[in-house]
Protein backbone atom coordinates (compact mmCIF):
# COMPACT_ATOMS: atom_id res chain seq x y z
CA UNK A 1 0.00 0.00 0.00
CA UNK A 2 1.25 3.49 -0.87
CA UNK A 3 1.09 6.03 1.95
CA UNK A 4 0.97 9.69 1.00
CA UNK A 5 2.66 12.20 3.28
CA UNK A 6 0.52 15.22 4.15
CA UNK A 7 3.67 17.14 5.09
CA UNK A 8 5.10 16.49 1.64
CA UNK A 9 2.15 18.16 -0.07
CA UNK A 10 2.39 21.13 2.32
CA UNK A 11 5.99 21.61 1.23
CA UNK A 12 5.30 21.49 -2.51
CA UNK A 13 2.30 23.49 -3.63
CA UNK A 14 0.95 23.97 -7.15
CA UNK A 15 0.44 27.69 -7.78
CA UNK A 16 -0.97 29.92 -10.51
CA UNK A 17 -0.21 33.53 -11.36
CA UNK A 18 -2.46 35.66 -13.55
CA UNK A 19 -0.26 37.99 -15.60
CA UNK A 20 -3.15 39.70 -17.35
CA UNK A 21 -2.00 38.03 -20.58
CA UNK A 22 -2.41 34.46 -19.41
CA UNK A 23 -2.00 32.17 -16.43
CA UNK A 24 1.46 31.03 -15.36
CA UNK A 25 1.51 27.65 -13.64
CA UNK A 26 4.23 26.61 -11.28
CA UNK A 27 5.39 24.92 -8.11
CA UNK A 28 6.17 26.57 -4.78
CA UNK A 29 8.58 24.73 -2.47
CA UNK A 30 8.51 25.59 1.23
CA UNK A 31 10.80 24.33 4.01
CA UNK A 32 9.39 22.73 7.14
CA UNK A 33 10.11 25.65 9.47
CA UNK A 34 8.00 28.35 11.10
CA UNK A 35 10.18 31.38 10.33
CA UNK A 36 10.24 33.47 7.17
CA UNK A 37 12.30 31.83 4.48
CA UNK A 38 14.96 33.22 2.18
CA UNK A 39 14.02 32.26 -1.35
CA UNK A 40 15.23 31.44 -4.84
CA UNK A 41 13.33 31.93 -8.10
CA UNK A 42 14.21 29.54 -10.93
CA UNK A 43 13.69 30.65 -14.55
CA UNK A 44 13.72 27.96 -17.23
CA UNK A 45 15.35 28.14 -20.63
CA UNK A 46 14.28 28.54 -24.25
CA UNK A 47 11.65 25.87 -25.07
CA UNK A 48 12.16 24.41 -21.57
CA UNK A 49 9.78 24.19 -18.63
CA UNK A 50 9.71 24.40 -14.86
CA UNK A 51 11.28 20.94 -14.47
CA UNK A 52 14.08 21.15 -17.06
CA UNK A 53 16.12 18.13 -18.30
CA UNK A 54 16.70 15.39 -15.77
CA UNK A 55 14.18 17.15 -13.48
CA UNK A 56 17.10 19.36 -12.48
CA UNK A 57 14.90 22.24 -11.29
CA UNK A 58 12.75 19.90 -9.19
CA UNK A 59 15.81 18.29 -7.64
CA UNK A 60 17.45 21.62 -6.89
CA UNK A 61 14.29 23.08 -5.34
CA UNK A 62 14.07 20.07 -3.04
CA UNK A 63 17.71 20.50 -2.04
CA UNK A 64 16.96 24.11 -1.17
CA UNK A 65 13.87 23.20 0.87
CA UNK A 66 15.88 20.67 2.86
CA UNK A 67 18.25 23.52 3.74
CA UNK A 68 15.56 25.95 4.89
CA UNK A 69 15.22 27.87 1.63
CA UNK A 70 11.98 28.37 -0.30
CA UNK A 71 11.82 28.42 -4.08
CA UNK A 72 9.38 28.84 -6.91
CA UNK A 73 9.57 27.73 -10.53
CA UNK A 74 7.00 28.65 -13.17
CA UNK A 75 6.46 27.75 -16.80
CA UNK A 76 6.62 30.90 -18.93
CA UNK A 77 3.62 31.60 -21.17
CA UNK A 78 3.66 29.25 -24.14
CA UNK A 79 5.76 26.67 -22.31
CA UNK A 80 4.92 23.69 -20.13
CA UNK A 81 1.46 23.89 -18.57
CA UNK A 82 1.09 27.68 -18.67
CA UNK A 83 -1.35 29.40 -21.00
CA UNK A 84 -0.40 30.60 -24.46
CA UNK A 85 1.38 29.36 -27.56
CA UNK A 86 5.14 29.07 -27.97
CA UNK A 87 4.91 30.91 -31.29
CA UNK A 88 3.81 34.04 -29.39
CA UNK A 89 6.79 33.96 -27.00
CA UNK A 90 9.20 36.90 -26.92
CA UNK A 91 12.22 37.71 -24.79
CA UNK A 92 10.63 40.94 -23.56
CA UNK A 93 7.45 39.06 -22.70
CA UNK A 94 9.34 36.52 -20.62
CA UNK A 95 11.25 39.33 -18.90
CA UNK A 96 7.90 40.89 -17.93
CA UNK A 97 6.69 37.54 -16.62
CA UNK A 98 9.92 37.06 -14.68
CA UNK A 99 9.35 40.44 -13.04
CA UNK A 100 5.76 39.49 -12.19
CA UNK A 101 7.03 36.26 -10.61
CA UNK A 102 9.44 38.28 -8.47
CA UNK A 103 6.55 40.52 -7.34
CA UNK A 104 4.46 37.44 -6.52
CA UNK A 105 7.25 35.78 -4.55
CA UNK A 106 7.96 38.94 -2.54
CA UNK A 107 4.26 39.26 -1.70
CA UNK A 108 4.08 35.89 0.07
CA UNK A 109 3.88 36.24 3.85
CA UNK A 110 6.32 33.40 4.46
CA UNK A 111 9.06 34.82 2.22
CA UNK A 112 11.81 37.11 3.53
CA UNK A 113 11.71 39.70 0.76
CA UNK A 114 15.15 41.00 1.72
CA UNK A 115 16.71 37.63 0.93
CA UNK A 116 15.84 36.64 -2.62
CA UNK A 117 18.18 35.23 -5.26
CA UNK A 118 17.19 34.66 -8.89
CA UNK A 119 18.59 31.81 -10.97
CA UNK A 120 18.26 31.08 -14.67
CA UNK A 121 19.28 28.34 -17.08
CA UNK A 122 20.23 29.09 -20.70
CA UNK A 123 17.86 31.79 -22.01
CA UNK A 124 16.42 31.82 -18.51
CA UNK A 125 19.88 32.97 -17.44
CA UNK A 126 19.73 35.85 -19.90
CA UNK A 127 16.24 36.66 -18.57
CA UNK A 128 17.50 36.56 -14.97
CA UNK A 129 20.42 38.84 -15.81
CA UNK A 130 18.15 41.24 -17.70
CA UNK A 131 15.75 41.38 -14.74
CA UNK A 132 18.63 41.82 -12.29
CA UNK A 133 19.74 44.85 -14.27
CA UNK A 134 16.31 46.41 -13.75
CA UNK A 135 15.71 45.41 -10.12
CA UNK A 136 19.19 45.11 -8.67
CA UNK A 137 18.41 46.63 -5.27
CA UNK A 138 15.76 43.98 -4.58
CA UNK A 139 18.07 41.00 -5.06
CA UNK A 140 20.50 39.29 -2.72
CA UNK A 141 22.26 37.48 -5.54
CA UNK A 142 22.20 36.16 -9.09
CA UNK A 143 23.02 32.70 -10.47
CA UNK A 144 23.45 31.95 -14.18
CA UNK A 145 23.62 28.35 -15.40
CA UNK A 146 25.02 28.10 -18.97
CA UNK A 147 23.46 31.50 -19.74
CA UNK A 148 22.56 32.82 -23.14
CA UNK A 149 23.70 36.35 -23.90
CA UNK A 150 22.70 38.63 -26.77
CA UNK A 151 19.78 36.70 -28.26
CA UNK A 152 19.96 38.57 -31.55
CA UNK A 153 23.33 36.89 -32.16
CA UNK A 154 21.58 33.51 -31.91
CA UNK A 155 19.18 34.53 -34.66
CA UNK A 156 21.95 35.94 -36.84
CA UNK A 157 24.05 32.79 -36.44
CA UNK A 158 21.12 30.56 -37.35
CA UNK A 159 20.28 32.67 -40.41
CA UNK A 160 23.88 32.45 -41.64
CA UNK A 161 23.87 28.71 -41.06
CA UNK A 162 20.77 28.29 -43.19
CA UNK A 163 22.25 30.46 -45.95
CA UNK A 164 25.50 28.45 -45.99
CA UNK A 165 23.73 25.12 -45.85
CA UNK A 166 25.23 24.18 -42.48
CA UNK A 167 21.72 24.25 -41.00
CA UNK A 168 18.85 22.66 -42.89
CA UNK A 169 15.24 23.61 -42.36
CA UNK A 170 13.19 26.65 -41.51
CA UNK A 171 14.59 29.22 -39.09
CA UNK A 172 11.15 29.20 -37.50
CA UNK A 173 11.33 25.46 -36.65
CA UNK A 174 13.13 24.99 -33.34
CA UNK A 175 13.09 21.31 -32.39
CA UNK A 176 9.52 20.97 -33.58
CA UNK A 177 8.34 24.25 -32.05
CA UNK A 178 7.50 27.22 -34.24
CA UNK A 179 9.41 30.37 -33.38
CA UNK A 180 7.33 33.46 -34.06
CA UNK A 181 8.38 36.51 -36.05
CA UNK A 182 7.65 38.55 -32.94
CA UNK A 183 10.53 36.84 -31.13
CA UNK A 184 12.96 37.67 -33.92
CA UNK A 185 11.82 41.30 -34.15
CA UNK A 186 11.97 41.65 -30.37
CA UNK A 187 15.50 40.34 -29.82
CA UNK A 188 16.84 42.43 -32.69
CA UNK A 189 15.64 45.53 -30.84
CA UNK A 190 17.24 44.64 -27.50
CA UNK A 191 20.67 45.10 -25.98
CA UNK A 192 20.53 42.38 -23.36
CA UNK A 193 24.03 42.81 -21.97
CA UNK A 194 23.69 46.58 -21.63
CA UNK A 195 20.54 46.11 -19.56
CA UNK A 196 22.17 43.35 -17.52
CA UNK A 197 25.10 45.63 -16.68
CA UNK A 198 22.76 47.56 -14.39
CA UNK A 199 23.00 44.77 -11.83
CA UNK A 200 25.16 46.01 -8.95
CA UNK A 201 25.61 42.84 -6.92
CA UNK A 202 27.82 39.81 -7.31
CA UNK A 203 26.94 36.68 -9.25
CA UNK A 204 27.81 33.05 -9.85
CA UNK A 205 28.11 31.68 -13.39
CA UNK A 206 28.42 27.94 -14.06
CA UNK A 207 29.10 26.59 -17.57
CA UNK A 208 30.09 23.23 -19.05
CA UNK A 209 33.19 23.14 -21.23
CA UNK A 210 31.43 20.64 -23.52
CA UNK A 211 28.44 22.92 -24.16
CA UNK A 212 27.78 23.12 -27.91
CA UNK A 213 24.46 24.95 -27.53
CA UNK A 214 25.81 28.06 -25.79
CA UNK A 215 29.62 28.33 -25.91
CA UNK A 216 31.64 29.10 -22.80
CA UNK A 217 32.64 32.36 -24.49
CA UNK A 218 29.20 33.73 -23.62
CA UNK A 219 29.83 33.24 -19.90
CA UNK A 220 33.27 34.75 -20.35
CA UNK A 221 31.45 37.80 -21.72
CA UNK A 222 29.50 38.06 -18.46
CA UNK A 223 32.77 37.70 -16.56
CA UNK A 224 34.25 40.56 -18.56
CA UNK A 225 31.13 42.66 -17.96
CA UNK A 226 31.13 42.24 -14.17
CA UNK A 227 34.82 41.76 -13.44
CA UNK A 228 35.66 40.76 -9.88
CA UNK A 229 31.97 40.70 -8.93
CA UNK A 230 31.47 37.57 -11.04
CA UNK A 231 32.66 34.04 -10.30
CA UNK A 232 32.82 31.68 -13.29
CA UNK A 233 32.97 27.96 -12.53
CA UNK A 234 33.69 25.67 -15.48
CA UNK A 235 32.42 22.08 -15.28
CA UNK A 236 34.82 19.95 -17.31
CA UNK A 237 33.20 18.28 -20.35
CA UNK A 238 29.65 19.05 -19.17
CA UNK A 239 26.97 19.61 -21.80
CA UNK A 240 24.50 22.50 -21.91
CA UNK A 241 22.23 21.14 -19.19
CA UNK A 242 24.81 19.23 -17.13
CA UNK A 243 23.27 15.83 -17.87
CA UNK A 244 25.77 13.59 -16.12
CA UNK A 245 25.90 12.67 -12.44
CA UNK A 246 29.32 14.24 -11.70
CA UNK A 247 28.34 17.36 -13.68
CA UNK A 248 24.99 17.92 -11.98
CA UNK A 249 26.50 17.24 -8.56
CA UNK A 250 29.21 19.85 -9.15
CA UNK A 251 26.62 22.32 -10.45
CA UNK A 252 24.41 21.89 -7.40
CA UNK A 253 27.35 21.94 -4.98
CA UNK A 254 28.88 25.21 -6.16
CA UNK A 255 25.45 26.84 -6.37
CA UNK A 256 24.45 25.79 -2.85
CA UNK A 257 27.75 27.17 -1.55
CA UNK A 258 27.12 30.52 -3.24
CA UNK A 259 23.57 30.68 -1.88
CA UNK A 260 24.79 29.75 1.59
CA UNK A 261 27.30 32.58 1.50
CA UNK A 262 24.73 35.11 0.29
CA UNK A 263 22.04 34.17 2.78
CA UNK A 264 24.53 33.44 5.58
CA UNK A 265 22.01 31.23 7.33
CA UNK A 266 24.16 28.27 8.28
CA UNK A 267 23.21 25.90 5.48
Amino acid sequence: MIHFSKRRFEMEKFVELDTGKGILRGMLHLPDTDKKYPGVILYHGFSGDRMEPGFMFVRFSRLLAARGIASVRFDFLGSGESDGNFADMTFSGEAEQASAILDYFKSLDMIDEDNIIILGLSMGGAIAGYLAGMRSAELKGLVLWAPAGEMRLFIEKREKGIESGEITGDIMDISGLRLGEKFIEDVRSLNVMKQTSGYEGDLLIVHGTGDITVPVAVSEGYLQLFGSRAQLVLVEDADHTFQGIPWIEQLFDVTIKYIKRKFNNGL
